[in-house]
Order: C-alpha cells, then sequence, then structure tokens
C-alpha cells in the first residue's frame, strides 16, 4: 500500500510541475496587435478648472452632470456639454438654438448671453430614450 501513495505522490508532483512550466511559457503580454494599437481613451478627466465664464456639464451613463444650470450671466455665460458616456446623442434645445451630434468624447459650447435671461430647456437623445435639462439664465431673485 505504500508503494501506491508513493506513486500517487509521484503523480500529483509531476502534474502541478508540467501545470507550473506550462503556465510560465503562457505569455501575460498584450498581444503585438493590442500592443502596436495606440488606443487613446475616450475620456479624460481633469482637475483644471473650466475657463471663466464657461460652466461645464457632463453627459454620462444617460444623464446630465447636472441636469439643472443655473448661470449668473454676469459671470458664466457659456454653457460646455462634454459626453463621456459610449453612446452617441443628439443634443438639442427646445427653441431650436441648436442641435449637434456628440460622438463619445466630442465637446459643444453655446453663449446664452447671446439670447434674452429666462429659462431654456435643452436635451439629449439616444434612440428612444430623451434626458432632459434646463438652464436658468434669469437674474438672481
Amino acid at each position: 500500500m505504500n508503494s501506491t501513495i508513493l506513486k500517487s505522490a509521484l503523480l500529483v508532483v509531476g502534474i502541478a510541475a508540467v501545470l507550473l512550466v506550462m503556465g510560465l511559457a503562457i505569455e501575460s503580454a498584450p498581444s503585438d496587435q493590442v500592443a502596436q494599437a495606440d488606443n487613446k481613451p475616450t475620456t479624460t478627466t481633469t482637475t483644471e478648472p473650466p475657463p471663466e465664464g464657461v460652466f461645464v456639464v457632463r453627459l454620462d451613463n444617460g444623464t446630465f452632470r447636472p441636469a439643472n444650470v443655473a448661470l449668473d450671466l454676469d459671470e458664466t455665460w457659456i454653457v460646455k456639454w462634454i459626453n463621456e458616456d459610449p453612446r452617441e446623442y443628439i443634443l438639442a434645445d427646445k427653441d431650436d438654438q441648436f442641435e449637434v451630434t456628440l460622438a463619445p468624447g466630442d465637446e459643444f459650447e453655446f453663449d446664452y448671453s447671446t439670447l434674452e435671461p429666462g429659462i431654456y430647456r435643452v436635451f439629449a437623445s439616444v434612440g428612444f430614450q430623451r434626458i432632459p435639462g434646463t438652464i436658468d439664465s434669469r437674474p438672481a431673485q
């Protein structure tokens, strides 16, 4: 019975050694095709503040962040939308001031100082989904 246990132990050690050698032989680096592709990320994160007069709205995961913007036209008059979602959206406003397609990573700016102060409704559409938002450029009450 001792020889059976010894043979079993040797078999287990042999299998473990073969698996170890096979594991070392497998290349863990990316393939040449992936390594040669110059894939840049679709979004970037920055801690820099936006330029003076610009308010940034991010489009991510099917929502505006933030969805409702209050502009003080003495300080901020441009709204910049950045699509950080992997989907393409159509960005428009209810009053037909603009309608643009934002592919992933695209940006669009609109200058609200060119309009009368008021509440402006904007939306982003993807398929049948319509994401609402508002821009309020009225003076503080």
